[in-house]
């Protein structure tokens, strides 16, 4: 009996040891996690237009050099190598040039040949190539894509009262989920088909086709695949030959050539950290190679439409401009075939956005100034600059046009706004995989305020007075034009329409309850070591002082705390993952994350077994176990939660 009794002694100091070294362990990992600003590889920056700035506060530059210093000043501040920028008006490219270096290694300045990667603004030149193949005859935007390309849209539930349209997957509104990990990057040159074969379940429509809008880049390889279909070519030689060239873009292309490789820049993901050029899959959604230059004539092309290049119409640049696939009107930030909305500015303006690694890119034209601008950065860890920057430009533009056209506004209407009170919660998430978290934490009330109304965040309660605009529209008092619409959906339901944001009314007790309940299990999983760790501490000093720990006590303790540890070690696996891009296929860290989510599932279970024991057994009084059991209970619902979405187990180099 006594060498049993010894023998679990000496056992339990040694997971007492074990325990105390893998708390330490966790520690010093979680102090070396990479920052949350790393840049993520996604071919749409559309997150920087959510960015607020004083544009009120900028002092105009007036002459070319004070810009250019200001915008050196905000580069050397940010650690951002350089700009390529131009400025354009009614009579055509004002000035074009750069401001610092599009290479650190060689010094090389940017100037206004020197290419960037554009990222999604690729979309406004297929969005082009798509409508005059619509003005031609040859496409339909409301042929639905089963007929136009049988086999490569699965069926939906949807498909006979409201099946998938070319309209749809340009204007976002397909309800497809944005690209998978595994179809990110690819071979240069992929063709549309290929990349679309690649995970067909990224184009699942997830609610009703037009119901509403969710950023996916697979619908624009959709639309290169619908251009070669309709002309029985390569989509990159009909877009250069029909719409670049005819836009004065003589050397923009859709992929490297070795003729060029000297004026492209390096894209750098933080401070003197380069990026590696990876060609993406979906090259239709984001491959272009500009310079600020060339894309100047793009900005051109919408400042005098019909007196530029003929690519099309007056009837299909107004479509282009306008959201026709939803049931309800939207803000001004509405999403047309690869032109946006932007109110950032004190007066509205439309463009596009891009973002990949290393790169960050804004054209904007102003239809009321007759001015526009470039702006291509070559890094993507400051969104300060980005910000910056366009407010300087908007400033030097629009120097000698005060006063400026005023953003709209209405007088505010009570049993409008009486009637728009309550809860919307997020319901248009562009990533499934995550779209759990972004439930559960995007979400505002909606309240009266004297000027308006005001929105209060689900997560962290801020608050935002905004005005009115007019038929359910708000602003807030520093944008040009309505950035929220409060309206209803085809079947009644109340509605916020936020730029590429969806929320529907719902109840706010359950949206607050489940945060908290949340909240509440990842603080008790988080404490669970650190709790084992001081528990760790007094009971070897009690067992020095002859205290003979009770049956069970250790493993009560020992399991709460293994689960936080792989619990805490996955979100740090995932940003290692993104960081290194490992994610398309089966790496030692991707695996890692896989194993990590089975281990902390595993561990969840033996916990709440161990606290059920405990109870039971009242081998130990409840103070001394009400910690380590509300961790156990904590950690097993965590696990009903993230298996219920997918998580546990979860192959990300599969998905």
């Amino acid at each position: 009996m006594k060498r049993a009794a010894d023998l679990r002694a000496r056992r339990a100091r040694w997971l007492s040891l074990a325990l105390l070294l893998l708390v330490l362990v966790a520690v010093g990992v979680t102090s070396d996690a990479p920052s949350p600003k790393e840049s993520t590889p996604v071919l749409d920056e559309s997150a920087l237009m959510q960015a607020t700035f004083d544009e009120a506060s900028i002092v105009a530059p007036t002459t070319i050099e004070q810009l250019q210093a200001r915008i050196a000043a905000v580069l050397e501040r940010e650690g951002v190598p350089g700009v390529g920028l131009a400025l354009v008006d009614s009579e055509g490219l004002r000035w074009a040039g750069g401001v610092g270096v599009a290479d650190l290694r060689t010094g090389r300045s940017v100037d206004a040949d020197t290419q960037f990667r554009v990222a999604s603004i690729t979309k406004s030149v297929v969005a082009l190539g798509v409508m005059r193949l619509v003005e031609q005859g040859r496409l339909e935007l409301d042929q639905p894509l089963r007929e136009l390309m049988p086999g490569v849209v699965p069926p939906s539930a949807w498909d006979s009262a409201a099946p998938v349209t070319l309209a749809h997957a340009l204007e976002h509104t397909a309800g497809f989920d944005d690209m998978r990990l595994n179809e990110w990057y690819a071979e240069e040159g992929l063709a549309p088909r290929d990349a679309l074969a690649i995970n067909p379940r990224s184009r699942v429509a997830r609610w009703q086709p037009g119901s509403r809008m969710s950023y996916s880049n697979p619908g624009y390889t959709i639309a290169g695949h619908a251009i070669e279909l309709a002309t029985g070519g390569t989509w990159n030689d009909y877009l250069e030959r029909e719409v670049l060239r005819p836009l004065g873009m003589p050397t923009a292309r859709f992929r490297r050539t070795p003729e060029f490789a000297d004026r492209l820049a390096t894209g750098y993901v933080g401070p003197a950290e380069a990026a590696v050029f990876r060609p993406i899959a979906h090259a239709p959604a984001g491959a272009l190679l500009s310079s600020p230059r060339e894309l100047a004539g793009l900005v051109r092309f919408w400042l005098r439409p019909g007196e530029e290049a003929a690519i099309v119409g007056p009837d299909s640049l107004a479509r282009i401009e306008r959201t026709a696939t939803v049931p309800y009107r939207g803000p001004d930030t509405n999403y047309g075939l690869g032109n946006y909305g932007d109110v950032l500015h004190p007066v509205r303006a439309r463009g596009h956005d891009g973002g990949l690694p290393g790169f960050l890119s804004c054209y904007r034209y102003f239809p009321d100034l007759g001015v526009g601008y470039v702006m291509l950065l070559n890094a993507t860890h400051s969104p300060r600059a980005y910000v910056e920057i366009r407010a300087l430009l908007f400033a030097y533009l629009t120097a000698g046009m005060r006063p400026l056209p005023r953003p709209p506004s209405a007088e505010p209407d009570p049993e409008a706004v009486a009637a728009a009170t309550g809860y919307y919660g997020y319901a248009s998430p562009r990533s499934e995989l995550f779209g759990f978290i972004e439930r559960a934490t995007v979400g505002f009330r909606v309240r009266p305020d004297p000027g308006g109304i005001e929105l209060e965040a689900l997560l962290g309660g801020r608050t935002i007075p905004l005005v009115p605009t007019g038929d359910g529209g708000y602003r807030h008092a520093r944008e040009g034009g309505t950035s929220i619409r409060l309206t209803t959906d085809a079947e009644g339901r109340r509605i916020l329409a936020a730029g590429m944001a969806y929320l529907e009314a719902g109840p706010y007790a359950w949206a607050r309850g489940r945060l908290l309940a949340l909240q509440g299990a990842l603080a008790l999983i988080q404490l669970a070591p650190l709790w084992a760790l001081g528990w760790a501490l007094v009971a070897g000093i009690r067992r020095l002082r002859g205290r003979v720990l009770a049956p069970g006590e250790v493993a009560l303790h020992a399991w709460p705390a293994a689960a936080g540890l792989a619990f805490m070690a996955m979100p740090i696996l995932l940003m290692q993952i993104v960081r290194r891009e490992a994610f398309t296929t089966a790496t030692p860290l991707s695996i890692g994350l896989c194993v990590c989510t089975l281990v902390f599932a595993a561990c969840s279970a033996a916990a709440v077994a161990e606290a059920v024991r405990a109870a039971v057994g009242r081998s130990l009084p409840l103070a001394a176990r009400l910690v380590p059991s509300a961790a156990a209970c904590a950690c097993f619902g965590m696990t009903l939660y993230l298996l219920w979405h997918g998580i546990i187990g979860l192959r990300i180099w599969a998905w």
